[in-house]
């Protein structure tokens, strides 16, 4: 049985907090060399991987995806965007009980941020004119994880604050299930649930790098959300 750690004290926790390792001073994992070493064909970094992995996007962009998403994932999908049909079909085939449980999380996490708006003010009896405007971004990519822990809470947490905040357009990217060849069902239930516009059958830094610069069929986003694995963290910050 785990059992959740409370700090009572400001400094402890900032002890425990500055002892997590940032993502490029962890040890690799044997098997994180084995795969870089099989796919690039020498000895290289994670970094330097993840570097190669982008520059190859914002140069070939759908070709780049494609090439890595089949050499990383060993899948080949022409269409990187998943339709809106298989998004509505995941819907429709989902567990009665699981996609109430989302429905209901949808609900409760739109009442909440709807609760949060931050107003635009002007005040000109202050010296000046003094004030906020507050506005939307314009696209919001945000990234979910899949594979054998796909993470539709992630998606709903947030696509739904964006689309209260006003985002105009909320698309997704998220691995293929190696075994369907397309993104998990939970995943498109969910996307299907909080509208997002798009979903893309992408993962890893090849997601982040097609978010981040655009392609022919990924749309250039402000601003990248969601976790990820150790590629997917190295990727944002190197974009």
């Amino acid at each position: 049985m785990s059992l959740l750690r409370i700090f009572h004290d400001v400094s402890e926790a900032q002890a425990g907090l500055l002892k997590r390792e940032p993502p490029d001073e962890m040890a690799v994992p044997e098997r994180v060399k084995a795969g870089l070493r099989r796919f690039f064909g020498q000895e290289i970094t994670p970094e330097e991987a993840v570097r190669r992995i982008l520059a190859d996007i914002r140069q070939r962009g759908d070709e780049a995806v494609r090439h890595w998403t089949q050499r990383i994932d060993g899948i080949l999908r022409e269409e990187l965007a998943v339709s809106a049909q298989e998004m509505a079909q995941a819907r429709a085939q989902l567990d009665p009980t699981l996609l109430e449980a989302l429905e209901l999380a949808a609900e409760r996490i739109r009442a909440f941020h709807e609760k949060q708006g931050i107003p635009s003010w002007v005040d000109l009896d202050m010296g000046g004119m003094m004030g906020q405007l507050v506005r939307p971004l314009e696209r919001v990519g945000i990234y979910v994880p899949g594979g054998t822990a796909p993470l539709p809470s992630s998606l709903l947490m947030s696509a739904i604050p964006a689309r209260v905040a006003g985002v105009d357009q909320i698309v997704v990217a998220s691995p293929p299930d190696k075994s369907t060849g397309t993104v998990s069902s939970l995943i498109l239930a969910a996307a299907e649930i909080a509208g997002v516009d798009q979903v893309f059958c992408i993962g890893g830094a090849q997601a982040i790098g097609a978010l981040a610069y655009g392609t022919e069929s990924v749309p250039r986003v402000d601003k990248i959300c969601g976790p990820g694995n150790l590629f997917v963290t190295l990727a944002k910050r190197q974009v």
